[in-house]
């Protein structure tokens, strides 16, 4: 099936001319809808071509009129689709694991919270997406981080779970949010990165990579449904007592309440899912997709009215935690409750939050003083202001918040590219199910370095590359590597002003 895939996909890049009379004539010779003076005509100028090609290199495709090409292209799309009917897509468990999952291992990293336009034009993941495409919605992926791409995709050394490999096991769940085929069988994707995952096990290699994977909320989000988790174990034990170390069935209760938080920030993330990522069409990208603004953005037609079912869905896991097969050790519990409180504080990651902010708006200020030009416009990152929080006393100066309200005050548009109305987050669900302060804060702490990749390239300690953030488990940890960040540019920036 995949040779026959990679075949028809050879056939939609006309990258090889035809070798055969008897090929050349199959691929141009596409019926009319009946037997007229046209087909005929069709039929001797075929002929014509291909007593050309036999003699010479030329390639008869070359020859074709656009009408003819479109025809053929058609038949071969038409083709293709018998390769993948039936798909039935990943496996997704109630407990956040994914069974099935493709892998795109490619040489660079996507953060949650973004959002990009893929040019599929290698055959082994042309294959892979058309599989994912004719497969039910939502169309989710994996995204990998692999050097040198898809050149280490049979190398052993990069085999995922192999004992001594070299491969990234840290990736981003990705979404497509629409797609486009063009005429040379190329695909054009738009992508949107949904959260972290660790791979558990893979279960193909090659031509690409299948594997396991685990969904991995940053641990504020799970340790905030620690507490509820412990309550539903006690109830689930029918009374038990909440300084046993182990139920009746066996299991430890500190891990069976960890595992059942994650599933619970899982569900949650879940939930939010439609209003954290507006779908974006190929045809709203500049160019018929090339182009579309990195950061994805909220959609506030999809807020969900109702609660999530958190509560139930960690019930229904505890209740059956027993007889479950553990995964493998998660290595972030914690050991006792009082990590809980101390290491993965939300208080700390708000606090965390508001200073990046502080930071981000005396960036703009200093370099709009440093800027000799005042007729030049200073950029504001329209399209983070939405995670603004709507609730601080914020210090005398502080600019941002300013821009914001105007922003929703004239309902406006924003994107570096692709463009969609602003949303901001609090206000968007004041009168609704509030959005939890702590997916706020997860947020803010991928998208922010949107804004400051560029900025901190080669600079150390402040720069971090992508694979090291998103292997930071913790919101805490992005915020403070982003907050030195900020500190570093606006001292460099308070010299230069100081020293004119």
């Amino acid at each position: 099936l995949f040779l026959m895939a990679i075949l028809i996909h050879h056939c939609l890049l006309l990258t090889a001319a035809v070798t055969t009379t008897a090929t050349a004539f199959i691929l141009h010779n596409v019926p009319s809808p009946n037997n007229s003076p046209t087909k005929k005509c069709f039929i001797s100028r075929e002929i014509s071509k291909l007593h050309a090609s036999s003699s010479s290199s030329v390639n008869p495709n070359d020859m074709e009129t656009p009408e003819e090409r479109q025809e053929r292209m058609e038949m071969v799309k038409r083709l293709q689709k018998t390769f993948y009917q039936d798909e039935s897509g990943i496996t997704k468990r109630d407990d956040g694991i994914y069974e099935d999952v493709p892998l795109w291992r490619v040489q660079w990293t996507e953060l949650p919270g973004y959002q990009n336009v893929l040019n599929c034009h290698v055959p082994h993941y042309t294959h892979m997406f058309m599989k994912v495409l004719n497969g039910p919605k939502p169309w989710y992926f994996g995204h990998i981080y692999l050097p040198d791409g898809s050149k280490n995709v049979d190398n052993p050394d990069y085999f995922l779970c192999d004992p001594n490999s070299k491969a990234a096991h840290i990736g981003t769940l990705m979404k497509v949010s629409d797609y486009r085929q063009l005429d040379d069988g190329r695909l054009l994707l738009i992508a949107q990165a949904l959260g972290r995952f660790k791979i558990l096990e893979s279960t193909q290699h090659i031509p690409y990579a299948i594997a396991k994977i685990e969904l991995t909320p940053d641990l504020e989000l799970v340790s905030a449904f620690y507490d509820e988790a412990m309550e539903l174990a006690l109830d689930v034990q029918q009374g038990g007592d909440k300084e046993e170390e182990k139920t009746s069935s066996g299991y430890d209760v500190a891990s069976a309440c960890w595992d059942a938080a994650r599933v619970g920030a899982v569900t949650e993330a879940i939930h939010w899912e439609s209003f954290e990522y507006r779908d974006v069409a190929v045809d709203e990208c500049l160019e018929g997709g090339s182009g579309v603004s990195p950061i994805a953005n909220f959609d506030a037609t999809q807020i969900p009215m109702d609660e999530s079912d958190v509560a139930e869905v960690m019930k229904d896991f505890l209740s059956s935690y027993s007889s479950r097969k553990s995964s493998t050790p998660d290595t972030r519990r914690p050991v006792n409750r009082h990590n809980l409180s101390s290491d993965y504080d939300k208080k700390r990651v708000l606090e965390l939050e508001r200073e990046v902010w502080i930071g981000v708006d005396f960036m703009i200020q200093l370099i709009a003083a440093i800027n000799k030009d005042p007729t030049m416009h200073i950029p504001v990152p329209t399209q983070l202001l939405g995670l603004l929080p709507s609730d601080q006393d914020w210090p005398k100066g502080f600019q941002l918040d300013a821009h914001a309200a105007r922003l929703s005050r004239e309902k406006a548009y924003v994107g570096t590219m692709s463009k969609s109305p602003f949303v901001a987050v609090d206000d968007a669900t004041a009168s609704s199910p509030s959005y939890p302060l702590l997916r706020r804060a997860q947020r803010l702490s991928f998208v922010i370095w949107c804004l400051m990749d560029n900025i901190l390239a080669g600079y150390v300690p402040a720069a971090q590359t992508r694979q090291s953030l998103l292997e930071l488990d913790s919101t805490a940890e992005r915020l403070e590597a982003a907050k030195r960040g900020l500190d570093a540019i606006n001292t460099l920036l308070r010299k230069t002003l100081e020293g004119r």
